[in-house]
């Protein structure tokens, strides 16, 4: 529950991220995508996925990780080998 002093933050979904990485060429560095994130959705983005989960920038790309939608090698992050959405 948010406080009279919080701000309303949206729920930016992961395949939202991912969609900016697909722009980029499917492929940028952890910080250019961060950037891109902040540029694009606000600097403290909340993050979630289609089941409900949130996450701080940090928490969704290891939840992409997981789930094959993205690759990362080191600081390098790029499309993975699952489609962003199931279709559900």
């Amino acid at each position: 529950m948010q406080t009279p002093e919080e701000p309303f933050r949206t729920v930016i979904l992961g395949h939202e991220v991912l969609s900016l990485l697909a722009a980029r060429g499917g492929r940028a560095t952890v910080d250019e995508l961060r950037a891109e994130t902040a540029r694009a959705f606000g600097p403290n983005a909340l993050f979630g996925n289609c089941h409900g989960d949130s996450f701080g920038f940090d928490g969704l790309l290891a939840f992409l990780e997981s789930a094959g939608k993205l690759a990362r090698e080191g600081e390098i992050v790029s499309l993975g080998r699952v489609p962003a959405c199931s279709g559900h």
